[in-house]
């Protein structure tokens, strides 16, 4: 077996053996150049056999992050995938090698399997939280659950704009966002309350966030605090849903009004109900949320392992004063429809179950 870092010339001997792997992102050929072939931060790690099969995979997004005063490069993993015996721990071993730390936030019950066994310390806290609960509708509920789940969603779900309304005074007077069509360095926080985050340069950004995408919609939304510039928030947006895909600022509560009015601004038109989802584990910035109306649904598992000492949180780190967003790797871009481009706001599909191995 030999590792092939992968190229556009590889996408039709990755996509012979995606089907086996259960990913839809990695049928889809302008995800797949663009998120593992046009940056230095981010490579597709191709485990090919003497027979020229793909037998393991293994994205790896270099994303630079700040803990404390310390600088780290932490490994994404991204589409993970063992479909022989001994390529998984050979894949897991060059993850670690090639970073200073190694996260895994969110991702499929083999994959938390081979985490769990190499006793990375798992980090609780990390919240789910949704606006407009989206009760879906599956082929195997009964009818009794059907209905309910019907009546839940007619009931229950409000078009985005009428939580406009749960806004104080105070707060709409102070807080507002503008759309912005490209990142500029003034975007970027010049200091953060927060010990753990997601550091990336206006480059990182452009790339990963990139508004032009053929095959997902992001928007960018500059935070102003009486008039002055405290943050940006991206947005991840379909017909069905948005996603808060990543913020920062410099106060973590009016960052969390700057994520409740970039959302509000975003489904200003809307004429029927949105799910929006996000995650949070910060205090100040979850009262907001809940304030507005988001529920808490989940805990997403988050854990970081390194081959080498001090360069990771401790284990028994708190949670509260991280900023966590959900659009990591390549979390918010799952679900894309096979090689073919989406249109500008094309519907999510829910992710297909295979019993092939994801590790």
């Amino acid at each position: 077996m030999r590792l092939v870092e992968y190229t556009p010339d590889h996408f039709d001997l990755l996509h012979a053996a995606a089907s086996r792997m259960a990913s839809r992102n990695l049928r889809h050929r302008a995800f797949v150049n663009h998120y593992y072939a046009s940056s230095p931060w981010c490579r597709l790690h191709l485990l090919v056999s003497r027979e020229d099969n793909v037998v393991g995979a293994l994205g790896l997004e270099r994303m630079p992050f700040r803990f404390g005063s310390q600088h780290v490069t932490i490994g994404f993993g991204t589409n993970y995938y063992s479909l022989e015996p001994g390529a998984g721990g050979f894949l897991f071993m060059h993850w670690l090698k090639n970073c200073d730390v190694g996260m895994s936030f969110g991702g499929s019950p083999d994959a938390h399997h081979v985490i769990r066994s190499q006793r990375w310390p798992y980090f609780d806290g990390i919240g789910v939280y949704l606006l407009n609960k989206p009760y879906e509708v599956y082929a195997g509920d009964p009818a009794w659950k059907r209905t309910a789940k019907r009546l839940a969603r007619y009931g229950a779900r409000r078009r985005i704009a009428s939580y406009s309304r749960n806004i104080p005074p105070q707060v709409a007077k102070r807080i507002s966002v503008r759309e912005e069509s490209a990142f500029a360095a003034d975007l970027l926080p010049r200091t953060s309350p927060f010990e753990f985050r997601f550091t990336p340069g206006v480059d990182y950004l452009a790339w990963r966030y990139n508004s032009r995408l053929p095959f997902v919609r992001y928007r960018l939304f500059r935070i102003l605090d009486g008039g002055k510039t405290r943050g940006y928030v991206v947005l991840n947006e379909s017909p069905e849903r948005i996603l808060v895909s990543q913020c920062d600022g410099e106060d973590p509560e009016a960052l969390a009004w700057g994520v409740v009015m970039s959302v509000l601004k975003a489904g200003e038109t809307d004429e029927s109900p949105r799910t929006v989802k996000l995650t949070c584990s910060n205090p100040a910035m979850q009262q907001v949320y809940r304030s507005v109306g988001f529920k808490a649904e989940s805990e997403h598992p988050f854990a970081l392992g390194s081959l080498r000492r001090g360069v990771a949180p401790p284990a028994d780190s708190p949670t509260s004063n991280w900023l966590v967003n959900y659009d990591w790797g390549d979390n918010g871009l799952l679900d894309l429809s096979d090689s073919t481009d989406l249109p500008e706001t094309a519907p999510v599909t829910p992710r297909s179950v295979s019993s092939e191995s994801r590790i």
